[in-house]
């Protein structure tokens, strides 16, 4: 893994890792995605001293063809194995993920053993419809071009925006069974999770949000509402609130002294 940098002017996407100290976060993309997204929020969870890595999911950050043949089993793969390789460094452990990578940190929730879960602008599910549409369109158009991106107002932040210029349609089938297996999952989450959610979100479900915390019944789950954002909510208009919150959220409960004390 490279060392995130601070500017736009970013290489490939690829994983990415700043060393810290013995707490980590594992930041998660969304589905189509690149480490890049959520490189403005590693910075600001690294000012606090925390070892952060953010992962490159399978088949992401590749051409659009590897992307259409890699399956949502893949990508949970990916991100454990991530998990697992910062376990290596880190005594306690939170999972962030943005939209399709906040499932990932449910599932990952489930059956290891985060400090803490932090989703956002993650659905709840894929309308029927569009699983169904987007299967049948897949047949004869494999990659669709990305016509326009709902993506930051701020032109500081367009240089963090995935570079795909095509997505695979079949890819929302693979999104839709990884959905499945979060709700599924849910119940079994034990670890604290926030939720948080742009109102100016169009992309995914609106009641999301609310279903995630619902469904986490084992879990202390809340949502925040971010006003002013849309999807790509940590590159978006209330990032800094975001990243606000993000840190609030995680410091106490990666707190490693307080955590030896308590052990």
């Amino acid at each position: 893994m490279t060392p995130v940098r601070t500017t736009p002017d970013l290489p490939e996407p690829r994983s990415r890792l700043l060393p810290g100290g013995p707490a980590g976060c594992l930041l998660l993309h969304g589905f189509s995605g690149s480490p890049l997204e959520m490189v403005p929020l590693a910075d600001a969870l690294a000012e606090e001293g925390w070892t952060i890595s953010v992962a490159r999911l399978a088949g992401h950050g590749t051409s659009p063809r590897e992307l259409a043949g890699t399956t949502w089993e893949e990508w949970v793969a990916s991100a454990r194995a991530a998990y697992r390789e910062l376990q290596e460094r880190c005594r306690r452990i939170a999972v962030v993920g943005l939209s399709m990578g906040g499932a990932l940190g449910l599932l990952l929730a489930a059956d290891e053993d985060p400090a803490a879960v932090v989703t956002i602008s993650t659905p709840i599910r894929v309308h029927p419809l569009w699983v169904r549409a987007s299967g049948a369109a897949a047949r004869v158009l494999p990659l669709a071009p990305v016509l326009f991106r709902l993506g930051p107002r701020e032109p500081q932040m367009r240089g963090y925006l995935s570079p795909y210029t095509q997505v695979p349609l079949g890819g929302t089938r693979e999104v839709d069974r990884l959905l499945a297996a979060a709700r599924e999952a849910l119940p079994s989450v034990r670890a604290p999770v926030l939720v948080l959610q742009g109102r100016r979100d169009w992309v995914i479900p609106r009641e999301s949000g609310r279903q995630i915390v619902a469904r986490a019944r084992a879990a202390p789950a809340t949502l925040q509402w971010l006003p002013r954002s849309g999807h790509v909510a940590t590159l978006d208009r209330d990032r800094r609130m975001l990243y606000d919150a993000v840190r609030r959220f995680l410091r106490p409960h990666l707190d490693v002294a307080s955590a030896s004390r308590e052990g």
